[in-house]
This record gives structure tokens, sequence and C-alpha cells, in this order.
């Protein structure tokens, strides 16, 4: 970066906007000769780092006008590197920044890098890009973010998966199934010959290692019934599991197709479950061959028991200091150094889930009147209020599963609100509406914001916090709030997602509500579970539904809409986006 350095010293000197000086002045700052310095000059000037207009006449000094910023000039030189795939070297300069540009960030989080293979020393085809979500964890069972979901559907397996556009099972690590006695007994049977990346095999006995480490690490409450429910499990030989249970249960399959219920090598993870938590090892497409400092590399699986990966390797890198706020497309720009052509894909995919209230009723006050969660619906104007919401394309439909649904049920009343408030003692009264936050401080602040305005409008006086999504579920944190504003975004299987939402811990539906309330929820939930197929399972589910939305146990504010735009070299193939709205490595190759 010598002529950066250069740019620096004369900026330093005389920067910002313009200066005269003369060619003998920068010689001497730049300590060099003066024909030294007329090349440094030329150099800048041919780069538009700066205009440079002598002045007619003799003896007279030149003007010299600074047009960019010297972290500007820096940034130009890091998004080379990361043209050039030097990302050690760009990663290493971000990490040394105060806090990154907002103009440099948005570039940057859409550089996909693509280098073919022959352009590498190593010979592989490699995807580069950035990445701003700190990776708490790669374990399945206790990822929260949709990178980290991303990132773990690359490094293992599931026994089975579930489709939800052709309500079918599908086979992974088992290739076949059964079931005797109307559902009380499974059988699993697995494939041969699949390894994890360390090399070790994956049998039956690996199976029931997972099916019993579930039980004492699951927090979503009708998959501990059914694991609870397990009589015995035989390992009929390895590669043949059976599975007993108490009670008949055709709802047994969707439990092994939860992302939380990927195989792992439980042995590995209890000898080093700090080591695991950053280098996993799987039986995916994809294993990890570097994680720290910010820095993760992915390498096809040679030995992987499906289709090898066209795509050779991944490398990932961390945007310190000051991500951008989300934006309401998501736009990936897919390009190499000798791209010329680029081609343009969009997709509108589906974002079953929701964003919503709960009322905490673990807390004693005002708000546990039976009409308060009705009237604090009816206090919001859903159109007004978010319509036009500044990171999201948002609808209102009246249901989290539901694609087909009609408009929202519960709709706004805000005169009716405001005279009931007033009516009941809350005028002037102060209530307190906590966010759930993600470890990255992903939280609902510009939802807070409006809620402020929406209880100031009531006469009441609202304070708003945020907490990780993993710690307001504890007493110190419940005690302190009266209303929780959290989302749910469902995956390919969203009769899993949704009772995984209801019974979780940390989507606080289950866990805000009046005792009573509760055991008929727990009812419905046990009616979801003990359905006969998966087609009564979702109606049941909808009946769930229909009760939260009802009561006002749920207070639904929007549904985002997705937009994924990608521009990519048209050489590039097997582009595809999934559930994550995130591309899938192990489809990519170039033509």
């Amino acid at each position: 970066m010598k002529l950066e350095e250069h740019y620096f010293t004369l900026y330093q000197s005389w920067g910002p906007g313009s200066k005269k000086v003369f060619i003998s002045e920068v010689a001497q700052k730049l300590k060099c000769s003066d024909r030294h310095a007329k090349s440094i000059v030329k150099q800048m000037k041919e780069k538009n780092w700066i205009e440079w207009i002598p002045n007619p006449g003799r003896g007279k000094a030149t003007s010299l006008t600074f047009l960019l910023k010297p972290n500007e000039i820096e940034e130009q030189q890091v998004q080379t590197w990361i043209h050039n795939g030097d990302i050690p070297q760009a990663l290493k300069w971000m990490e040394s920044q105060k806090e990154l540009g907002a103009s440099f960030v948005e570039w940057l989080e859409g550089q996909f890098n693509w280098t073919p293979s022959h352009q590498q020393e190593d010979g592989l085809d490699t995807l580069s890009y950035p990445y701003y979500q700190p990776i708490h964890t790669l374990v399945p069972c206790y990822i929260s973010t949709r990178h980290e979901g991303h990132l773990v559907e690359h490094v293992y397996n599931r026994l089975i998966t579930y489709s939800h556009y052709d309500k079918t099972f599908h086979p992974e690590i088992a290739h076949h199934w059964d079931s005797e006695d109307n559902g009380r007994i499974w059988r699993f049977y697995i494939r041969k010959g699949v390894l994890f990346h360390d090399g070790s095999p994956l049998t039956s006995k690996t199976v029931k290692e997972n099916i019993l480490f579930w039980k004492d690490h699951q927090r979503d409450g009708w998959k501990l019934d059914i694991l609870n429910d397990i009589k015995k499990i035989n390992i009929v030989s390895t590669t043949i599991i059976e599975i007993h249970l108490n009670s008949p249960n055709q709802m047994l399959l969707h439990l092994f197709t939860d992302h939380k219920a990927m195989m792992i090598p439980v042995h590995l993870y209890e000898k080093d479950k700090e080591r695991f938590r950053k280098h996993p090892i799987g039986t995916g497409p994809y294993e990890i061959t570097r994680h720290r400092n910010g820095h993760m590399v992915l390498k096809a699986f040679t030995h992987y028991f499906g289709y090898r990966p066209l795509l050779d390797k991944v490398e990932l890198y961390s945007i310190p200091n000051s991500p951008l706020p989300p934006r309401r497309q998501v736009h990936y720009r897919i390009v190499g150094k000798h791209t010329t052509d680029i081609k343009h894909y969009d997709w509108f995919p589906p974002r079953l889930g929701g964003v919503y209230l709960v009322v905490n009723h673990q807390k004693e006050g005002l708000h546990k009147h039976p009409d308060f969660r009705k009237m604090l619906s009816h206090a919001i104007d859903r159109s007004k209020l978010f319509q036009n919401h500044p990171y999201h394309a948002v609808w209102f439909p009246d249901s989290f599963i539901d694609e087909n649904a009609g408009i929202l049920r519960q709709h706004a009343n805000v005169q009716e609100a405001k005279a009931w408030f007033h009516a009941n003692g809350l005028k002037g009264k102060t209530l307190t509406l906590t966010s759930t936050c993600l470890e990255h401080n992903a939280y609902f602040g510009f939802e807070l914001g409006v809620f402020k305005e929406v209880f100031k409008e009531m006469g009441i006086t609202l304070e708003t916090n945020y907490v990780d999504i993993n710690e307001l579920h504890k007493k110190e944190h419940m005690e302190k709030t009266d209303i929780i504003i959290a989302g749910v975004g469902l995956g390919e299987n969203p009769l899993v997602s949704m009772l995984n939402a209801i019974t979780s811990e940390t989507s606080y539906i289950c866990n805000t509500m009046p005792p009573e309330a509760k055991v008929h929820l727990d009812s419905l939930i046990t009616t979801v579970r003990q359905s006969p197929d998966t087609q009564t399972a979702y109606e049941n589910l909808r009946n769930i539904e229909n009760f939260l939305l009802d009561n006002y146990y749920v207070i639904f504010l929007y549904q985002r809409k997705i937009h994924i735009n990608v521009e990519a070299d048209e050489r590039l193939q097997g582009i595809e986006i999934n559930r994550y709205n995130r591309l899938n490595y192990h489809k990519l190759w170039y033509k």
C-alpha cells in the first residue's frame, strides 16, 4: 500500500478539500525527488484520488484537491484483496478498524466472489463471501440464527427429511423405515458406508446415542413428550435400529426431520464441547477445516455418502464493526475476477411464521385483566404502523402456517381501546415491553419505537428494553416485563417448526399464558401429537392457532415477504436458494 501511504501523508498535511501547493512541497512531505513526486501525483490522478490543476504562470502554486477520504482509499484496497481472493489480508484490515463505513459494509455484504479451479493454485473451485452475524455454536440442538442453521445443513445429515411441498418424507441417513402395531414399534434401516468427517462410521448405535442425547438436551416440549414415551431402543444390527413406544404414535417420523435432530458423534461432543461448538464433525457434504478469528473454511467431504459437491471450497469471513440493519431485499452478487456477462435471478419465496406480541401472565399487574389482550390488539392499527416498514415488506395473514390464509381476524379499534384503557385505570400507568434479542443484537428496535407512540396515545407510558432470547425466560427477567415481542420463522417442516415455537420456553407463548389456558393448550398439543397422519396433525395444529388468536394469547403483528435477487456470472450453474434464503453450496458449479 505504498501509494496509499503517500496519499495519507499528503492528506494529513493538506486535506480535506483544496489547497495551493508546489511540487517541491509535495516532494519534501514524501521525502523524495521532485521528479518522483510528479510520478506519484500522476498515479493518484489516474486513480481519481485527486485533482491536480496547475495555475498558469511561472512560480504559481498548483491546486490540489482530495477527492477521497483516507478510509475510502483503504477500502478500495480491501476490495481489491477480496476480488483477488486474499481474504486473510482483508479480514486483518477490517478487524483493525474502529468502525467500518456504511457504504463499504453495504458493498461488502453483497460480495460473493467465485474463483474457478483453473485460477487457483490449489486447483479448487472456491466461493468466498462475508457474514456479520456471530456464529455462537454449530451444535444442531443449540443453534439460534438462520446463518447457523444454513451452515449446519451443509455439515450434518438427518435420519430422514420432510418436504412441505410434496407432503412426503424422504430418506437421508435412513434409506427405509416401517412400523408395526399401529406405530408402537418403528424400525429404521441405516445406509451402509456413512462416515463422519473424522473417518468413523455412523451406525445404528450412533442413532441410539443421539436419541438419548436429545432427551437430555431437548427444550421443545412436544418432542420431550415423544422421547419420554420411548420404552426401549433395540440395536438389531449395525444398520437396523428398532424403537419401541409405550403407545402408538404416527408423528414419530417428524421428530427426526427437525434441524435439531441432525446426527452427531455424541462421544466427540462430550469429550470437548467447546471445540465441537466451533469445529463440528458431521456426515454432511462439507467439513469445516478452519474456524478462527472470523475466518471459516468449508471443504467438500471426499467420502460423502451422497453426491460429492461440485463446489470444492467455501470461504467465509466476518464483517466486524457496524453491520447494517436488514434490508427489504436480499441481494447476492456472485462474480469472479474475469466475469464479463451477468445473469439475474429473482425469487419470492413464502416466509411462513410471523412477528407477534404476548402478554406475560407470570407477572402481576393490570395487564392480567381478561380483556387487556383484546384491547391491546385493538390499539394496534397494523396496516398504518407497519405497511411501510423500513426493513421488511410485510402483510397481515390470519395464520403462521397456512399459505392460503385470509386477512388477519384480529383487527384495530383504536378508540374503543383508548376508552377501555382509561376506564380500567391504565391511564397514567407505566408498562414494560421487552424485545427478544439474538447475540448479534438483532432485535425489534423499530417496533419498540412504534409501540412507544401507540401506548402514548392510550395515555400509558411504555418502557422498552431487549434481552437475549435464551435468557428472557429466566425468573429475574420475566418478573420485570408485562409484554414481549418475538418472532418465529418456519422451516422446511412447518408442522415441526410451529410445534417448536408453541412449546419452546424461548418463544414465550406457552410460558406466558394463564395456568388454566396452559392446561387447555397442553391438551390440544397432545391431540396433535396423537394425530393418525400428517394432514390431521396440520388440522389439529390449526385448531391450536385458532385458540391462540381467538383469545389473543398471541397478538399477531405481521408476516414478512421476501424478495431474493441474485446477480451471477452467467457461467455459474446450480444457483438455488434454500429455506434460510441462502445459497445451497453443494449445487453450485462452473460451466
